[in-house]
């Protein structure tokens, strides 16, 4: 599937260098690995034309704490015109609930904000690493999509 998702990328946005963030981030969100099932048509309004994009990695105790730190630490994150997110899970079974309670915490955080992003997905990941530090550690990838013209 991850060859099927790369060759839609090239036909939506013929320009995009394979070997760029983006382009392996986007490869990844939709290819096979994702626990939570995404659309294409998703991919086709992230990459709708005049679009920059841009990555934001984020690091906590908890999943909620990463997306405490996009609304305070990237506040022009709201002015993206479409998110797709996911969610790295530590070592062990995934923690749901923690999603959730993510997810619940984003919208909340987000009513103060008019914001209107389309596409608005997310996913999770199971993260895979030996190291023993990131065994207690939560990420959060966001890909964002811009108006080239703002």
């Amino acid at each position: 599937m991850v060859k099927d998702v790369q060759a839609l990328i090239k036909k939506l946005s013929p320009f995009m260098d394979e070997n760029s963030e983006i382009f392996r981030e986007l490869s990844m969100f939709f290819g096979d690995e994702a626990k939570v099932d995404v659309y294409q048509n998703d991919l086709t309004k992230f990459l709708e034309r005049r679009r920059l994009y841009r990555i934001i990695r984020l690091q906590g105790k908890s999943y909620k704490d990463c997306v405490y730190q996009l609304v305070d630490d990237h506040p022009e994150s709201m002015d993206a015109l479409g998110m797709l997110r996911y969610y790295k899970a530590p070592a062990g079974p995934i923690k749901w609930e923690e999603i959730e309670k993510a997810e619940i915490a984003m919208g909340q955080e987000l009513t103060t904000n008019a914001y209107g992003w389309a596409p608005d997905a997310w996913t999770v990941f199971d993260k895979k690493s030996d190291s023993a530090d990131s065994e207690n550690t939560h990420e959060m990838v966001a890909l964002l999509a811009f108006d080239m013209e703002h």
